[in-house]
């Protein structure tokens, strides 16, 4: 068989809250620029997780799925599902839990446990008509 690199997808899920806010901007300015998406709502996400890399000859695998559950449900769906994202430190430093952001915190998660040569796309869906793609820095 050849010896390229395999790409490998698994779904998570996990519920989250949010809301877009600016403290620094007046309740008018961030009504404007963001909407009802003031107000605290929800969503349930759905991260799908790639991986790459060449298909190991013992284990016909890129990486044990098991493993790759462990990981991304204790870095990522644990601290996320059911919590407040606009209160977790991550955005505590005035990011706005968008998520674009959120998928970028994801990735930095996930990269140092998983390894930036591994860790090829996360792909967030808010809902079923909009997603984001990251593929790192």
């Amino acid at each position: 068989m050849s010896a390229g690199h395999v790409y490998a997808t698994r779904k998570f899920a996990f519920s989250a809250a949010h809301r877009y806010w600016r403290d620094e901007w007046s309740l008018a300015e961030n009504r404007r620029l963001f909407g009802n998406l003031t107000v605290s709502h929800g969503h349930n996400y759905v991260l799908e997780v790639t991986i790459r890399g060449p298909v190991d000859a013992q284990t016909g695998m890129v990486m044990d799925l098991a493993e790759l559950k462990r990981v991304v449900s204790d870095a990522v769906v644990q601290r996320f599902d059911h919590a407040d994202l606009t209160a977790d430190p991550l955005f505590a430093q005035g990011a706005i839990p968008t998520t674009e952001n959120l998928v970028r915190a994801a990735w930095d998660l996930l990269a140092p446990k998983l390894g930036q040569e591994r860790l090829w796309r996360l792909r967030l869906w808010e809902d079923p008509t909009f997603y984001v793609d990251y593929f790192g820095a």
